[in-house]
């Protein structure tokens, strides 16, 4: 049968281990804590990126819209003087 003083060291030595993992479960809600802040930021930071793609993308589409217009104008204008010119010959 033990004596008292190991069963008084035994029960410090439990109070050490017990005090040790109460420690460690609070380390480890810190982190639980972090990891769901850090997953939170990254979902945010995944629709910005989102968004600046299609920001990026209407951007980049939009000077080959604009020389699509000028083209169309240029052609039409060269194709009304030639249409004048012919006129303006057959009517002579």
């Amino acid at each position: 049968m033990p004596t008292l003083e190991e069963v008084n060291a035994s029960v410090k030595s439990a109070h050490h281990r017990i005090d040790g993992l109460e420690e460690e479960m609070k380390d480890m809600r810190d982190l639980t804590t972090a990891v769901a802040v850090t997953a939170r930021n990254v979902e945010s930071l995944q629709t910005d990126v989102t968004e600046i793609k299609s920001d990026v993308k209407s951007i980049t589409t939009r000077p080959g819209k604009l020389w699509d217009i000028i083209e169309g104008a240029i052609v039409g204008a060269i194709a009304a003087g030639l249409v004048g010119a012919i006129l303006t010959i057959i009517l002579k």
